[in-house]
């Protein structure tokens, strides 16, 4: 990146706080191990999975053949973890920010909060020259490719800070309200939110449950795409407009054959009557779990 000096900016020292704050978001969004971005693609893969295989439940049952099917405990535990992990999915990405160090995460609400406090470094000339782009006088003849960009960056801004083109300041911020608006988006998750914490993360007291609605009791797939489609919007409103990166979301294309196999049975019929003494054998193993209470309590 093009030396702070060199760049068409007034105030060097604060261009140089906004190239530190912008990095550590971009670490958020889109860098990190377990940034928001890659924390979307799971959860889009994990869906897009579950609901492949639910379809071809979809089909079996319409087909009403003896020769296919799915069997029950494990449909059920295959159904248990994909709420699980998609609810939990859905919450961490809109986990509050805690401002202890030792408890932060990463998450959309902490990033739009850490934006919105920090505002003041967002200012235009910060956005549109960080990089070493002129703050003006920059033309589609002479820079090309460099003035779609130039001009992109001028028209974000003025949305973003509700400025006039022919009033456009170097000291231009973005207003608060944008930040407001993108947490009053992720609302939407707020239900998914408190089954998660009722259901999942914790055994809620039934006194505790009382209160909840019929929405905050129960997982469906349209309350789920909400929530999904939520969160890809603010995500990739932060990732094109405000950081000027790109979007957030889709499924990843696999590099193999994700459905192989779906074919072939799962088990040979001559391991079946192995597979039933496993059952005992695991059942007997845990049901002499307790019975020597007395002698270690």
């Amino acid at each position: 990146m093009i030396d702070i000096c060199d760049c068409d900016v007034q105030d060097k020292e604060q261009l140089a706080l906004f190239r530190l704050k912008r990095t550590e978001w971009k670490r958020c969004l889109i860098d990190d191990t377990f940034s928001v971005s890659k924390q979307i693609m799971n959860m889009l893969w994990n869906d897009t999975v579950f609901r492949t295989i639910n379809e071809a439940r979809r089909l079996a049952h319409e087909r009403n053949s003896d020769d296919i099917g799915f069997n029950g405990p494990l449909l059920e535990l295959f159904d248990q973890g994909y709420v699980t992990s998609q609810v939990m999915a859905v919450r961490r990405l809109t986990d509050p920010n805690f401002y202890d160090p030792s408890r932060a995460v990463i998450s959309l609400p902490r990033l739009i909060e850490d934006m919105e406090f920090n505002s003041d470094l967002i200012t235009r000339e910060n956005y549109v020259c960080y990089e070493g782009v002129a703050f003006e006088g920059v033309s589609h003849d002479k820079d090309g490719i460099n003035w779609i960009h130039w001009k992109t960056k001028h028209e974000n801004f003025d949305r973003l800070s509700k400025v006039q083109p022919d009033k456009r300041t170097r000291a231009d911020k973005i207003e608060k309200p944008v930040f407001k608006q993108l947490l009053r988006e992720l609302k939407v998750c707020e239900g998914l939110r408190t089954y998660g914490n009722k259901f999942i993360a914790h055994a809620s007291d039934s006194r505790n449950r009382m209160s909840l609605t019929d929405n905050q009791k129960k997982i469906t797939l349209k309350g789920l795409d909400e929530c999904y489609q939520t969160i890809i919007r603010v995500a990739s409103f932060i990732g094109v407009v405000i950081l000027y990166e790109h979007s957030l979301g889709g499924v990843p294309v696999p590099q193999y054959d994700h459905l192989e196999n779906l074919v072939k049975p799962m088990v040979l019929r001559d391991d079946i009557e192995k597979l039933d003494i496993f059952w005992s054998n695991r059942v007997k193993e845990v049901d002499g779990w307790d019975n020597d209470i007395w002698q270690r309590f």
